[in-house]
């Protein structure tokens, strides 16, 4: 178990959108998918491309660079090149603030 850790507050991600956080040395996709809040690891499986600069529509993230898919609530590869599942944090809104798990 680790520890949950503020990284942006509850307004900060706009429903159908992403949102790019910094976590020491992690980069976090936050994506607000009808109003819960979901966080993954901002890189595409497929070659790491970064998510939060891809497009949101109907639950599904696609990647900038060769267009592969995921969908948002559970980070599950909908298209080729898709390498696999998003890895995926636990959330939590906490007055406000959005917190996610991390191991330490």
């Amino acid at each position: 178990m680790g520890r949950f850790v503020k990284v942006a507050e509850d307004g900060d991600v706009r429903p159908g959108k992403a949102k790019a956080v910094r976590l020491a040395d992690r980069k976090v996709a936050l994506f607000n998918e009808n109003g819960a809040i979901l966080a993954y690891e901002d890189y595409c499986t497929h070659t790491g491309g970064p998510l939060t600069q891809g497009s949101c529509a109907d639950g599904v993230v696609t990647c900038l660079w060769h267009g592969a898919q995921f969908r948002i609530a559970d980070g599950a590869p909908l298209t080729p090149p898709a390498g696999g599942r998003l890895r995926g944090y636990p959330v939590r809104v906490v007055d406000g603030a959005i917190e996610i798990e991390i191991d330490e």
